[in-house]
């Protein structure tokens, strides 16, 4: 009888160590897959970011200029580019077993633009530079 109860109790705490085993696992993903999104959210911002920055010219000289910060503000809430960056992300955090992210805003700091997701109970954040501004 003794020996009964000692296998019970040797199966239950063999089960709860798996459950706990898996969930350290299934955490490990979630956070790497949050840290693939962001760095594909950014990479996929820059890119835009170029063609913005590269369609901003004088209107007299026609040389490149830096953007205003309303020109920035309306690139950051730009439809398009908010949907390309979402894709992006949702993209690489799918291909690392993490799922769609949940969350994305993308705003305009002094110096950058910054990113920030959220991918189950994680957020994640990048920024990028940005030359700014003129006024």
């Amino acid at each position: 009888m003794l020996a009964v109860l000692a296998l019970g109790i040797a199966a239950a705490t063999i089960v709860g160590l798996r459950g706990a085993q898996d969930r350290i696992l299934s955490d490990a993903r979630e956070r790497r897959a949050g840290e693939a999104a962001v760095e594909a959210a950014g990479a996929a911002l820059a890119d835009a970011q170029l063609g913005f920055l590269a369609s901003l010219h004088e209107e007299t000289s026609g040389a490149r200029r830096l953007p205003s910060r309303a020109e920035l503000d309306a690139f950051v809430a730009d439809g398009l580019v908010v949907a390309r960056v979402r894709a992006a992300a949702d993209a690489l955090a799918i291909a690392n077993a993490g799922g769609a992210i949940t969350d994305l805003s993308i705003s305009v700091a002094s110096r950058a633009i910054e990113i920030d997701l959220a991918l189950g109970g994680h957020r994640q954040r990048a920024s990028i530079d940005s030359r700014c501004c003129r006024p």
